[in-house]
């Protein structure tokens, strides 16, 4: 399991449209964003695409003028967290 969050700078005019554009792709969610276009995303890993994958799109997002990787966490202890939770 790989969990990222990735600061995506949009341009701000289409900043609310790359919103949903992003949050349309499997693993994502907006966590929040500013004025200026910054926005704080999360991606993790899916059934459907890697984190890796998913983020490595993110740059052909139209209205998208960088990405950029802040946290990186991978590792199986997660996966085992999240299924005793559920348990």
């Amino acid at each position: 399991m790989n969990l990222c969050s990735v600061i995506v700078h949009a341009r701000p005019d289409q900043r609310i449209a790359v919103q949903a554009r992003l949050a349309a792709l499997p693993g994502v969610e907006v966590q929040g964003g500013d004025e200026n276009g910054k926005l704080i995303v999360t991606v993790e890993d899916c059934d459907s695409a890697s984190a890796a994958d998913t983020m490595m799109s993110f740059n052909s997002v139209e209205g998208v003028i960088s990405s950029t990787l802040i946290y990186h966490y991978g590792g199986d202890d997660l996966n085992e967290e999240v299924i005793r939770e559920t348990n």
